[in-house]
């Protein structure tokens, strides 16, 4: 152990010796039995210390691999032999307070000490280039760099040329290369680069921008870490650098493609619902203009509808107005891709203006009218196969639908088709809705000597639009007038039905006796007689010449009256609603109407909805009666403007008398 310890001891200028040992009887680990006094310092500990420490534990996790096979080798003598240098290998040295140091390694078996190994470290002061190429080889290879700290120098080793402006033989201060960097990215690769320098990261990686040699911005990736070159050295800031445009532009691409897609599936799916919501051909013509074309990154909708076979054109943002003139008045036999797609029912698919040229020879003049690239035919596919008129989006530049994209269109034609036959099915409904309803009620009210009198009416909007409300002014012989209001049960034809024969009914009992309550008995008599599967509320005035009011109630909402002072909501007695009792009775009110005041009678569908209830809607009537400077016919539109509110669908009407 004497020679031993003295071989150790020996000081060799340049290098260190230590003298390993193997713990657990061969098998464990090698830790240190003795070092020399150049060992200590470069590796910073006492010789006391350093003994019995795992070697491995100054080994950079980059050289781990290496070392431990260069250890097994010796140790087992599959080296280059005893008493020779095994495997002479570069290591990078992980020491407590410094960064690390890359030197030399090489291990041994001393013939006189065959339980240890001899490991001799050399410094790497003189091995910068080659160093560098071993340091950085769990890196990128593509490009290799150093930076000198001390003489602010950045200077290319070698591999891949991506610097532009620095050669092989010379070296630039830090502000030149970095004023290469795109704008936006200086900063972040500056922050990046002094976290490095200021040992808050071991090893950093940065992405930016750098012009090449062609002048225009490239994207690189640089990976880069501090180390020494010998003990004792300066700092060097070593980094590989890497050219990822190829991966960065496909990464956007495929990004944008994705955002693409995902604001394509949005738009459809809201182009989806515009069509189910649409209720009137307005309507769904101005979902179709304004989302089919950025639903499939085109610039412009022109709408064609057929009309006696000829096609009606209207146009949204992005179509030429020459185009639409081009289209319009078309006959549907007409050489042109939209009338065929409209007659074929299949969508036509133009990529550019070539294509339309060779598959529509005798149609040119259409490409003339417009500076679109590239064009989509679509139809309005009906169930009932009805030629309705189809739509064309215009592209800028030429585009080569994905057959998702042709699926999508075809689907978009279908839905389309199915909305526009809805709505016009529902049109004809409510034409007939409308015609029934008008049929239904006085055509024009009579003229009552000393009051003027004003009505109004609004259908439900579900169904056939068709409700129960009614009013009804009978002019009487005697110079007064029957003014009745009512609400059957329920919005549909049976509904309506029964308003009509309900006001029949008690417009020729009011003419044979106009008093209130015995028209509501009779009628409430002849329903219980006819069987009628419903019931109906009823307000019934009977106003005189000399202002008298006689009124009966049948179910029916309160109404107003409003004088010169004051607004009220008056609920007089009585009875049951029509059709619902055989014995029912409706007591007689009478009371004097003076000159200048007002009665409101209303509907419940007026005055009471989800979003309002009944007093606080009648409440809304008198406060709008209450001005009584107004003419009776603003007043009436007013009153039923109220209705809007109410948050239902209802229909609802309103009877307004005012005694001169």
């Amino acid at each position: 152990m004497n020679s031993q310890t003295h071989n150790v001891a020996q000081v060799v200028p340049g290098r260190a010796r230590l003298l390993l040992t193997r713990q657990d009887g061969g098998d464990g680990t090698f830790v240190v039995a003795d070092a020399c006094a150049t060992a200590c310092a470069w590796l910073g500990r006492p010789r006391g210390v350093l003994r019995g420490t795992d070697f491995m534990a100054f080994i950079g996790d980059a050289s781990r691999l290496m070392t431990e096979r260069v250890l097994e080798e010796a140790w087992r003598g599959t080296g280059d032999g005893v008493g020779v240098p095994a495997n002479r290998q570069p290591v990078e040295l992980e020491l407590a307070a410094a960064e690390p140091v890359v030197c030399m390694l090489s291990v041994h078996r001393p013939p006189q000490a065959r339980g240890a190994l001899l490991v001799e470290i050399e410094d790497g002061a003189h091995l910068r280039h080659w160093a560098v190429l071993r340091a950085l080889a769990v890196l990128s290879e593509d490009a290799l760099w150093a930076y000198d700290e001390e003489a602010d120098l950045f200077g290319w080793l070698d591999g891949e040329h991506f610097h532009g402006n620095v050669s092989a033989d010379e070296a630039i201060p830090l502000e030149q290369l970095l004023s290469q960097l795109h704008p936006e990215d200086r900063p972040r690769v500056e922050e990046t680069f002094w976290d490095l320098r200021e040992g808050r990261c071991k090893q950093v990686t940065v992405d930016y921008r750098m012009t090449g040699r062609d002048g225009r911005y490239h994207w690189l990736r640089t990976r880069s870490r501090v180390m020494r070159f010998g003990f004792g050295q300066r700092r060097w800031i070593i980094g590989t650098t890497n050219d990822t445009t190829a991966t960065v532009e496909r990464h956007q691409a495929l990004t944008e493609a994705h955002a693409l897609a995902r604001r394509r599936g949005e738009l459809v799916e809201h182009l989806a619902a515009e069509f189910v919501s649409a209720t009137t051909e307005d309507e769904l013509t101005a979902a179709i203009l304004d989302h089919v074309a950025p639903a499939f990154g085109g610039e412009g909708t022109l709408m064609a509808f057929v009309e006696e076979g000829r096609l009606r054109v209207t146009f949204g943002a992005g179509i030429a107005p020459a185009l639409a003139r081009n289209l319009h008045g078309v006959p549907l036999n007409a050489p042109k891709p939209l009338t065929q797609a409209i007659v074929s029912g299949r969508p036509e698919f133009i990529a550019d203006r070539a294509h339309y040229r060779a598959q529509w020879p005798h149609a040119h003049d259409f490409l003339s009218a417009t500076r679109a690239e590239s064009f989509v035919m679509v139809p309005l596919l009906a169930a009932s196969h009805e030629l309705l008129g189809g739509w064309v989006i215009t592209f800028a530049e030429p585009h080569h639908p994905s057959e998702q994209e042709r699926t999508l269109v075809q689907v978009i034609a279908t839905l389309a088709g199915q909305a526009w036959e809805r709505i016009r099915l529902q049109t004809a409904r409510l034409e007939l809705a409308g015609a029934l309803q008008r049929d239904m009620l006085p055509r024009s009210l009579p003229e009552v000597a000393g009051y003027e009198i004003e009505a109004r009416y609004a259908s439900a909007h579900t169904e056939l639009d068709v409700g129960g409300d009614w009013y009804d002014v009978i002019a009487l012989p005697h110079g007064g007038a029957a003014c009745i209001i009512g609400d059957v049960q329920g919005h549909s034809i049976k509904a309506a039905a029964l308003m009509g024969q309900v006001r029949t009914a008690m417009h020729a009992y009011a003419w044979e006796d106009p008093a209130p309550q015995r028209v509501l008995e009779r009628t409430n008599a002849l329903m219980q007689q006819m069987g009628t599967p419903g019931f109906a509320t009823c307000l019934y005035l009977l106003i005189e010449p000399d202002g008298r009011i006689l009124a009966s109630r049948a179910g029916h909402v309160p109404f107003v009256q409003a004088g010169q002072v004051r607004a009220e909501i008056r609920e007089i007695p009585g009875g049951m609603p029509l059709g619902i009792a055989d014995d029912a009775s409706y007591p007689l009110t009478q009371f004097t109407l003076p000159s200048g005041a007002t009665l409101a009678l209303v509907t419940d569908g007026l005055v009471e909805g989800p979003c309002r209830p009944l007093d606080e809607g009648l409440r809304l009537v008198a406060r709008a009666a209450a001005d009584h400077t107004r003419p009776l016919s603003t007043l009436a539109d007013e009153i039923m403007a109220l209705a809007d509110a109410t948050g239902h669908t209802d229909d609802c009407a309103a009877l307004v008398i005012r005694r001169s």
